[in-house]
């Protein structure tokens, strides 16, 4: 399949597949009187909101949509989305299309678009205000999961683990004990879509926990011999976690908070670091980088912002949870002209994320992901 193939193919996924019959029926493509016009709001300068912009405006070029794009500074500047929505309603814009970096901070902004008539969706995450049509993303507690799923894996599998697991009469007091302080959380500070995305992830380790101590033939009933609950089993596994509870808003803090444990009294104690979003991956890699950890610390980040992957490919990190912000962008902006002539759309569209590590970062879908307008 050649490249040209293949990008035609991958467009198909990102506007067909997705919702097949919801894109382009209706009133797609028919001649309006006036050009549609979209406000599209995203939350920083960043490559992950830079494909966005790309997927919009092809969308908007394919429906012949003229499309406004502001960028905030950061993703807890709640200021410069409020005056960029109060623009796109002076703008007399038809529909704003915006990832939120709040949501009761955005409220009275939103209400005042809504009352001028203007279509209201959501991209990357959702906020509560009565009117959004819909949110196209990825499920933050799913791409949590993906990403314990390696975490633990690791974590499991650790040579202290395994001496512990092997030795024959281990039960789970002692694992935990061992396991104590393995995995690292830095957690940034948009809460729709960061705590998601810790709960999913917490979840799912504690479920690989409990699997593997169940297959290994670990005494998980303290001696008892009465099955403990999900809760209480939860609730054993937690100190495996240290969920560092200062959110960050950049890379500086991120890398500030992650060389604090690093160079803490327990630093031995972590096997594996989860960061939630670009800003805490950066920040995390360049702690761990200069502390010379590669390689003995794993660490799962989350998006694709060019440094990233340069991470990825030096081995600072192991694994990045990938979303398809080109197709947030992509779709975003044609449900928001089906919107516009009030035709029916899906309250919410799940993108889906993919895993990428060293393994897979040359394969063909892969790449297409991460330069849908290059490759």
């Amino acid at each position: 399949m050649d490249k040209s193939t293949s990008k035609k193919l991958f467009r198909s996924v990102a506007v067909c597949a997705l919702s097949a019959t919801m894109l382009f029926s209706g009133s797609c493509g028919k001649p309006k009187e006036d050009k549609v016009t979209i406000a599209v709001i995203t939350k920083q300068d960043i490559s992950f909101w830079g494909e966005v912009k790309k997927g919009a405006e092809d969308a908007g070029r394919e429906l012949g949509c003229d499309i406004i794009y502001n960028v905030a500074t950061s993703d807890n500047d709640y200021a410069s989305q409020i005056e960029f929505i109060n623009n796109a309603i002076n703008d007399k814009v038809d529909a704003i299309v915006i990832a939120p970096n709040g949501n009761k901070e955005l409220e009275d902004a939103y209400q005042r678009a809504s009352d001028a008539g203007i279509k209201l969706i959501n991209i990357n995450s959702r906020s509560d205000f009565k009117d959004i049509i819909t949110c196209i993303s990825s499920s933050d507690t799913d791409a949590g999961a993906v990403a314990a799923r390696h975490s633990a894996e690791v974590v499991l599998n650790s040579t202290k683990m395994r001496e512990k697991f092997s030795s024959g009469t281990a039960q789970a007091k002692d694992i935990v004990e061992t396991g104590s302080g393995a995995i690292l959380i830095i957690g940034h500070t948009a809460e729709a879509t960061a705590e998601p995305r810790i709960e999913g992830y917490e979840k799912e380790c504690i479920n690989q926990m409990i699997s593997m101590a169940q297959k290994d033939n670990i005494d998980i009933t303290g001696g008892s011999g009465r099955q403990p609950s999900q809760a209480e089993l939860e609730s054993m596994f937690e100190p495996f976690f240290i969920d560092d509870t200062q959110r960050c808003s950049t890379v500086d803090a991120a890398y500030d908070e992650t060389m604090k444990y690093l160079t803490g009294k327990d630093a031995d104690k972590i096997l594996t670091i989860f960061a939630t979003n670009t800003n805490t991956t950066l920040g995390v890699c360049k702690a761990v980088q200069e502390k010379e950890m590669a390689g003995k610390i794993h660490v799962v980040g989350f998006n694709s912002d060019e440094q990233e992957i340069n991470y990825l490919r030096s081995g600072v990190a192991d694994g990045l949870v990938i979303q398809n912000p080109y197709t947030m962008g992509y779709v975003g902006v044609s449900y928001a002209n089906k919107a516009v002539d009030d035709n029916a759309i899906p309250a919410a569209l799940d993108t889906g994320v993919t895993y990428v590590s060293a393994d897979n970062l040359n394969d063909e879908y892969v790449q297409l992901l991460l330069h849908p307008d290059t490759y």
